[in-house]
C-alpha cells in the first residue's frame, strides 16, 4: 500500500515537473521560430541579389535588376543586424 502511495506520489511530482517547464519549452519554441524566419530571410536576400545581378548583367531588366539587388542587400542587411550571431550558429548545423 505504501509503495502504490509514493508511486502516485512521483507521477505527481513528474506531472508538475512537466508543467513547470513550459514556459521553457514555449521559451524554446519561439527562439527557434526566430531564428528560423531570420534564415529564411538572409536566404531569400541571397536568391534576390544573384537573381538582380543576373537581369543587371545581361541587360534582360535593368532598371529591375538594379532594384531586385537592393531588395537582396536590405534583407541580407535585416537578417544579419536582427541576428547574426543566430544565424552564424545555424549556417554550422
Amino acid at each position: 500500500m505504501a509503495s502504490k502511495i509514493i508511486q502516485k506520489w512521483f507521477e505527481i511530482n513528474n506531472i508538475l515537473d512537466n508543467i513547470s517547464d513550459i514556459p521553457n519549452n514555449i521559451q524554446t519554441i519561439l527562439s527557434n521560430a526566430i531564428a528560423f524566419i531570420i534564415v529564411i530571410c538572409f536566404a531569400i536576400g541571397v536568391i534576390l541579389a544573384i537573381v538582380g545581378a543576373i537581369q543587371w548583367a545581361t541587360g534582360w531588366d535593368d532598371r529591375n535588376g538594379k532594384k531586385t539587388v537592393v531588395k537582396g542587400i536590405v534583407l541580407i542587411a535585416i537578417s544579419l543586424l536582427a541576428g547574426g550571431g543566430i544565424l552564424a550558429g545555424y549556417m554550422i548545423i
